[in-house]
């Protein structure tokens, strides 16, 4: 009976000294995320012998350490690590094999016509008359009326020359009932003379050319 009163009286006395211990030295515990109760390690509750720095700041903040480095913040900088390649580049390596050529691409729009260019020299001054030299005599052929009653002459400059004037000679003339002669239409490169008469007569005509040479020069 007498023990049961003395350990009544303990646990009381237990429960009123838990009580009297600050509330805010818990919860700061808990806030760090440490044991309150571990006095052996890296910080303590309570300044020791080997444990005498209170932290002001830092992980351990509001603990006892043994080194105020426990008190600072400790920041890794990356760029301070050992395998860093001290800003070097590597040996180039050989270049890789060429690829396939690609298809050929469609054919773009014609492109604008480019702006004129300037006029060309003046060429020399061509001749400003007609020499003698400068024109030939073509003869044609002589034909005559007999059998149909008409008959057709003609004489044809050198190619690329320019016909000038023409003429004709009929035999007998008296026979002649009609005769025209002028220069060859399209091209001026010639005469012609047509002549009509009875079919029972006989007339023989026969036309020339005054050709006009231009090079290469006319060969006689």
């Amino acid at each position: 009976m007498i023990k049961s009163g003395i350990f009544s009286i303990l646990l009381i006395g237990s429960l009123v000294m838990l009580a009297a211990i600050p509330v805010n030295i818990f919860s700061n515990a808990m806030a760090q995320g440490y044991d309150i109760y571990r006095d052996n390690g890296y910080y303590s509750q309570y300044p020791t012998d080997d444990k005498k720095y209170e932290c002001q700041t830092g992980p351990f903040e509001g603990f006892f350490v043994s080194s105020v480095e426990f008190c600072k913040h400790v920041k890794f900088d990356d760029n301070k690590r050992d395998h860093r390649d001290n800003n070097q580049t590597g040996t180039q390596g050989p270049p890789g094999p060429a690829g396939p050529q690609g298809i050929q691409g469609i054919q773009g729009p014609i492109g604008p016509n480019g702006t004129q260019g300037p006029p060309g020299a003046t060429g020399p001054q061509g001749p400003n008359r007609i020499n003698s030299t400068s024109v030939y005599t073509i003869f044609g052929n002589i034909t005559d009326t007999l059998g149909d009653g008409s008959a057709v002459s003609l004489a044809i400059c050198d190619p690329g020359d320019t016909v000038l004037s023409g003429s004709y000679a009929a035999s007998p003339l008296n026979n002649v009932t009609s005769i025209f002669d002028s220069p060859l239409v399209v091209n001026q490169d010639g005469w012609q003379t047509s002549a009509s008469a009875s079919p029972s007569d006989l007339v023989r005509i026969q036309t020339l050319a005054q050709c006009f040479d231009n090079p290469p020069a006319h060969i006689p």
